[in-house]
């Protein structure tokens, strides 16, 4: 007996089945309908892009540690794609000067990463991004929040449920430069620290924080930043804070966009945090994280942030932008969690289709004639090639949720007629197969009216 392979998919892929793809299109038809409304529009890149350009910007953990490379035959290394701004940068740079600023792009890529499986991470997932770019104002800032929070609430969701939690990494680099007085050259290790604050145990942060910076002046500042929910709640708690440091761009730039999301009624979903700083390395401003702030599913669902220089690994041009990417499977749980999806969105719907029995298989032939017209005319249309009795054919047509029935016979054929049948009333009448067009539309005006009485 030959050896059988395993039935299931490669740890941290997932087979997606019909009614798997139905939600996945569901869930990204309505984004899409938001994001289009701001004027969006659709990009993509390959799957496939040069190392060097995650590594130079992306963290070391991402690329090294939880990438998917391959190598080619002339030993060049590529990396499979762990998120796509990177790749939206490259894009940008190549055509920039013919893009009318600012630019505003959404894509839905397939992203890789290795780490270890769990409840809504997979290693291969389908992101949804979006990111506007050349516009250096904060007002992008309120547009990406704006966006995110349409695309939760136009599905039901409400602020008990999920929260956009923002911070400002200029902010927190004035902090440590002016307030802790931090070397620079440390900087990066102080956002590794706050970007791991939330995964860890409240003892094992502090150990890895003390390890980290044996100053202990330094030490309690770092501890204060994890536990901020607010901009003045965090600096009322350090005893001084020097005149310059109200004067810095971090600090002008988080207490503006306070003032915006606060004058535009954002502030009922927008809460400061200052743990958040987001892991990858190319952030340079607003960062962010959307949380799933139920009591049972407390996690991140999406983050984001603005760049300010990632196009200089391309060119010289100057271009910021600030986006997100958001994992369908991550938002899908959020939206389960809720039950904001419907039943409805699982169940294939048959109610415009038109099923065509055939009473033979001589018959064959006339009833794909039959469906090459109904299809012609957008209408689904399927046919039962099992030829087994009329009353068996019309029952697997019921089971289905079928509402139109065509009944070919051999004398049907011979005249160029077909019997058409209304399942929801039983009435059915033999007409020319010229006017089944115009009969379907018949029935479904019928099934209208039925339905409005």
């Amino acid at each position: 007996m030959s050896k059988k392979f395993s039935r299931l998919p490669l740890k941290g892929m997932e087979d997606f089945f019909p009614s798997d793809i139905r939600e996945i299109n569901w869930i990204i038809e309505q984004i899409i309908d938001i994001v289009e409304l701001y004027n969006y529009e659709e990009y993509l890149g390959p799957l496939l892009e040069p190392i060097e350009i995650y590594a130079a910007k992306s963290s070391e953990e991402l690329v090294y540690e939880q990438s998917y490379y391959i190598e080619d035959k002339k030993g060049r290394k590529f990396i499979l794609r762990p998120e796509i701004t990177p790749t939206l940068a490259r894009m940008i740079a190549r055509k920039s000067q013919e893009l009318k600023k600012p630019i505003r792009w959404y894509a839905i890529p397939t992203c890789y990463r290795y780490e270890a499986p769990q409840k809504g991470r997979r290693r291969e997932f389908l992101q949804f991004n979006a990111d506007i770019l050349g516009e250096d104002s904060l007002y992008a800032e309120l547009e990406i929040f704006s966006i995110s929070v349409d695309i939760f609430t136009s599905f039901g969701a409400t602020a008990d449920q999920f929260q956009i939690f923002y911070n400002n990494r200029r902010f927190i680099d004035d902090i440590c430069e002016l307030i802790l007085e931090i070397p620079k050259d440390k900087m990066p290790l102080v956002f590794k620290i706050l970007d791991k604050s939330d995964k860890m145990e409240e003892s094992e942060f502090e150990k890895y924080v003390i390890d980290s910076f044996q100053d202990e002046f330094i030490v309690q500042g770092i501890l204060k930043l994890k536990e901020s929910n607010g901009i003045q709640e965090l600096l009322d708690k350090f005893d001084e804070i020097p005149e310059k440091f109200y004067d810095s761009e971090g600090y002008k730039d988080i207490k503006s966009l306070e003032v915006l999301i606060n004058e535009t009624g954002l502030s009922e979903f927008c809460t400061f945090s200052s743990s958040v700083v987001r892991g990858l390395d190319y952030y340079t401003g607003t960062v962010f994280e959307v949380y799933d702030t139920g009591k049972e599913n407390i996690r991140a669902i999406f983050g984001g942030g603005r760049y300010d220089d990632l196009l200089s690994l391309f060119s010289e041009e100057q271009l910021s932008g600030i986006g997100f990417g958001m994992g369908v499977l991550m938002f899908s749980l959020f939206l389960n969690t809720y039950n904001l999806i419907p039943d409805f969105v699982y169940e294939r719907d048959f109610s415009d289709t038109v099923y065509i029995t055939c009473v033979n298989e001589s018959v064959a032939k006339y009833a794909i004639q039959l469906a090459n017209i109904i299809r012609g005319e957008d209408f689904p249309c399927i046919i039962d090639y099992k030829f087994k009795s009329l009353k068996s054919q019309l029952s697997r047509a019921s089971e289905l949720g079928i509402l139109i029935a065509l009944i070919v016979g051999e004398k049907e054929m011979e005249q160029n007629e077909v019997s058409i049948k209304n399942m929801a009333t039983n009435k059915q009448k033999t007409i020319n197969s010229e006017d089944i067009i115009e009969e379907i539309y018949k029935i479904l005006d019928e099934l209208e009216e039925m339905e409005s009485e």
